[in-house]
């Protein structure tokens, strides 16, 4: 193993036994896997062309990638901080190739699942692992040492509760929010169309790398909330490099959000739509409102999300 694949997960089984304190994680930013998508991708995924088309995405879920593929989208980049996601990626890429809809859903979920207020003791079940890891091995050998070596030392609840961010949506919004959830057919197409496709990734803060190629599509998730305006700008003035012509930027992914939305002082700065559009003006060719993970879960379509969407002349 090489020493910087060694430091990764010498870094993860300090955060499975308990000894990073909340100021360490809290220094390490994003070090920590989101489960799912905290985002309505089947929202927005529709406003972008990925038929044959190339897309640099964030998102350390890996759905971003799952759903994309089922848009026939095959040439993908993922650019994460999240020292996990590639390993993350592929732990799912084999469950989709070996386990069924109900195995899959019951291996990886954990809060409120199957239940309300239930937690699900069968998440990361070492069944359905042992179902798993062959696959898993042949795919990417660096992702089956690492979670070989967790799942020979800890037990899988320890994994998936100091392993991952605890930010995770019930049963019904995952299912909605993603395409490949939605029904046993979803998932068996995306077990399709996800098998020969093996993303670059770039684990990084996209804010202090260059990258030296063109994408038409590039999703940016939330990432605008984390930082200034100003910030958001610079980092757009230079992906605007790397996107291809008539390609598209999802901007920021905004919560609870629509074009009247209120500014509250005590949000990310982003959420103040006049600054943002006074800031970002030349840059927001589009402001989709679709119904939000809230929305979905309180059955109610006035509770809505939004995107910023750039599309480059």
């Amino acid at each position: 193993m090489n020493n910087y694949f060694e430091s990764i997960v010498a870094n993860a089984i300090l955060h499975c036994e308990g000894r990073c304190t909340d100021d360490d994680i809290f220094r390490e930013g994003f070090s920590k896997i989101y489960p799912f998508t905290t985002e309505n991708i089947n929202g927005y995924i529709s406003n972008f062309d990925l038929n044959n088309k190339s897309l640099l995405t964030v998102g350390s879920s890996g759905d971003q990638v799952i759903n994309s593929t089922l848009y026939n989208c095959k040439d993908i980049t993922v650019v994460d901080i999240c020292p996990y996601t590639k390993f993350y990626f592929y732990l799912k890429k084999s469950a989709l190739l070996t386990l069924n809809y109900n195995q899959f859903l019951n291996f990886f979920c954990y809060y409120d699942f199957p239940k309300t207020f239930e937690d699900n003791m069968n998440t990361f079940n070492l069944k359905n692992y042992k179902k798993i890891y062959p696959v898993l091995r042949l795919l990417d050998y660096e992702s089956f040492l690492f979670w070989d070596e967790l799942f020979s030392l800890f037990d899988p609840i320890t994994i998936r509760k100091r392993l991952f961010i605890t930010d995770e949506e019930k049963i019904k919004v995952l299912k909605t929010m993603n395409l490949y959830l939605k029904n046993e057919k979803n998932f068996n197409s995306a077990s399709k169309s996800i098998k020969n496709i093996s993303p670059n990734f770039i684990i990084n803060d996209i804010n202090k790398i260059n990258i030296n190629r063109k994408f038409d599509n590039i999703f940016l998730s939330n990432l605008g909330q984390y930082c200034t305006i100003f910030d958001l700008k610079e980092l757009i003035n230079k992906l605007d490099l790397n996107l291809n012509n008539n390609g598209k930027i999802l901007l920021c992914y905004l919560y609870k959000t629509e074009k009247n939305s209120k500014y509250i002082s005590d949000w990310a700065e982003i959420y103040n739509l006049e600054e943002t559009f006074n800031i970002l003006g030349n840059y927001i060719t589009s402001f989709e409102s679709f119904i939000g993970a809230k929305g979905i879960l309180h059955e109610t379509e006035n509770i809505k999300d939004s995107v910023l969407i750039y599309k480059k002349k």
